[in-house]
């Protein structure tokens, strides 16, 4: 099985891309938040995600970015969205997410908000 992300570690945080992959949705929800913990250890503090390839987010892909969420919060850190196409982020606000998920524009504005 091919991973479906890569993640690039600079420090204490590290960058998750999708690679090959337009939907965060049932078919690969489970199988991507798995991936994502297997990479993440323990030095890893802060994640962010470049949502840039995602054209469609179902209910499982937003449960799946809440439990990464999650695991990101009980290890003292945070997760911040970035690269977010318009219709997702209409979608996130209309689902009343954008008070759930941290969201910035682009990967530049994403690390300056850990300082």
């Amino acid at each position: 099985m091919t991973q479906s992300i890569k993640i690039d570690k600079q420090g204490s945080n590290a960058i998750l891309r999708f690679q090959d992959t337009k939907n965060l949705d049932a078919n690969n929800a489970h199988r991507i938040k798995g991936e994502v913990r297997g990479i993440l250890d323990p030095g890893i503090k802060n994640l962010l995600i470049d949502l840039g390839t995602i054209h469609f987010v179902d209910s499982t892909g937003f449960g799946a970015l809440i439990a990464i969420l999650k695991t990101m919060k009980s290890q003292g850190g945070k997760l911040i969205l970035f690269n977010v196409s318009n219709e997702l982020e209409e979608l996130m606000d209309l689902m009343q997410l954008l008070t759930v998920f941290e969201v910035k524009p682009t990967e530049k504005e994403a690390l300056a908000s850990l300082n």
